[in-house]
C-alpha cells in the first residue's frame, strides 16, 4: 500500500474547500512612447537582454545627469521621485509616486532627484547583450527646480 504524502493531502482538501483563487493581472504600463510624448524607436539589433535594476535613492539626493540608449521602464516600489529632462521648458519635469509607473526617455539626458523621502525603484530594461544600458553624461550644475513638478502620468499620452 502507498502513503500519501502530508502535503498532497493537504494540496487536495484546499482544493476541496475552493481555497484556491485564480490569479489576478493589472496592466500598470502599455505605452509606444516615453513620459515627455516622445515616440519610442525600434529595439536594437541583435541579441535581446533584458535587465531588471533594483534601484535606491536616498533621501534629498540628486542623481547625475545621464541618458539610456535602451527602451526602459521604471516602477516606484516605495518613495516618491522627480525627473527632469536637461532641456528646459514645459514638460521638463514630472513627479512619481509609490505604485506608479514611467516610461523612461531613450536617448535625451535627464537625472532624477527624491526630497524627503527616498525612493526604491524597480527599473526594467530591454536592450541587446553587450549594450550599455545607462550612459553619464558630464555637464554643468544645475539646482535642482523649486517648483513642484506635475504627475508624470498627466504628461503623456499613454496608447
Amino acid at each position: 500500500m502507498h502513503r500519501r504524502p502530508k502535503a498532497f493531502l493537504l494540496l487536495l482538501a484546499l482544493c476541496a474547500s475552493g481555497a484556491v483563487h485564480a490569479a489576478e493581472s493589472t496592466t500598470l504600463l502599455k505605452t509606444t512612447r516615453s513620459w515627455d510624448g516622445t515616440a519610442y524607436p525600434a529595439y536594437p539589433a541583435g541579441q535581446p537582454q533584458i535587465t531588471v535594476l533594483r534601484i535606491v535613492i536616498p533621501a534629498h539626493s540628486t542623481l547625475a545627469w545621464h541618458h539610456h540608449p535602451v527602451i526602459n521602464a521604471a516602477y516606484v516600489l516605495q518613495g516618491a521621485l522627480t525627473v527632469e529632462k536637461r532641456a528646459e521648458g514645459a514638460g521638463s519635469t514630472c513627479s512619481l509616486a509609490e505604485g506608479e509607473v514611467l516610461p523612461e526617455l531613450v536617448g535625451q539626458v535627464h537625472r532624477g532627484y527624491t526630497g524627503e523621502q527616498a525612493a526604491t525603484l524597480i527599473v526594467f530594461y530591454a536592450g541587446s547583450a553587450g549594450e550599455d544600458i545607462t550612459v553619464p553624461d558630464v555637464l554643468p550644475a544645475r539646482a535642482t527646480p523649486a517648483r513642484a513638478a506635475p504627475p508624470c502620468r498627466e504628461l503623456a499620452t499613454r496608447d
